[in-house]
């Protein structure tokens, strides 16, 4: 018989899980979210135990989503902590960090697609707000590493953040990212998501280093 999570570090560690198995399930399905007894199958547990910890299955890929976002700004921020030779090297660093995580957690991005269609709707008004302004806090204080790394002007590094998560998004949905096969034959005009998304970070932010300058 499984003992009731009594302790805090029980419970949070009981909510890990289920977030754990949501986000498996998820990247090994067909794009559609697991239902709840299937996470709670995966996680181990019962499915009425699920529902202590999160009210919908939304709310648990919110959460992994919220995760998925802050780690992504963890490795962000430890790209800049660290003073390189030039702006110019921090940023290659960046790029290269940055695109890296990305392909990495697959999960990221294939949930900030069906954020605003899917997920948000189907939240309450206190929990969507949360999670907007947990990942916004977060942003603006990756900003100001970014802008004291680069020089840059207060603000200008939360809007370029901003600006490289939009880029990100829109050139993972115009691509084949998550198809298994790419015609040969567009290869010049749809090149592999990775490449393309460097190249794109890296003129972006190398113009917007001479803007400053």
């Amino acid at each position: 018989m499984v003992r009731h999570a009594h302790a805090a570090e029980d419970k949070q560690a009981r909510r890990q899980a289920i977030l754990d198995a949501a986000g498996a399930l998820f990247v090994a399905g067909d794009g559609s979210l697991p239902a709840a007894a299937e996470i709670a199958t995966a996680a181990g547990l019962a499915k009425g135990t699920v529902y202590l910890y999160f009210r919908t299955k939304e709310e648990i890929f919110t959460d992994l989503l919220l995760q998925a976002c802050l780690a992504a700004l963890d490795r962000i921020e430890a790209s800049f902590a660290v003073q390189l030779d030039s702006r110019r090297t921090q940023v290659a660093t960046f790029v290269t960090t940055y695109v890296g995580h990305v392909a990495q957690y697959p999960l990221l991005l294939r949930l900030d697609a069906m954020s605003h269609s899917i997920l948000e709707k189907n939240l309450d008004a206190a929990k969507l707000r949360d999670f907007k302004l947990t990942f916004v806090s977060r942003l603006v204080a990756t900003g100001t590493v970014v802008e004291q790394a680069l020089r840059l002007s207060p603000g200008r590094g939360t809007s370029l953040l901003m600006r490289s998560f939009a880029l990100t998004r829109g050139l993972w949905q115009s691509s084949s990212a998550d198809d298994c096969v790419v015609d040969p034959a567009l290869v010049s005009i749809q090149p592999p998501f990775d490449q393309e998304l460097a190249e794109a970070l890296t003129e972006y932010w190398r113009g917007a280093l001479i803007e400053q300058d």
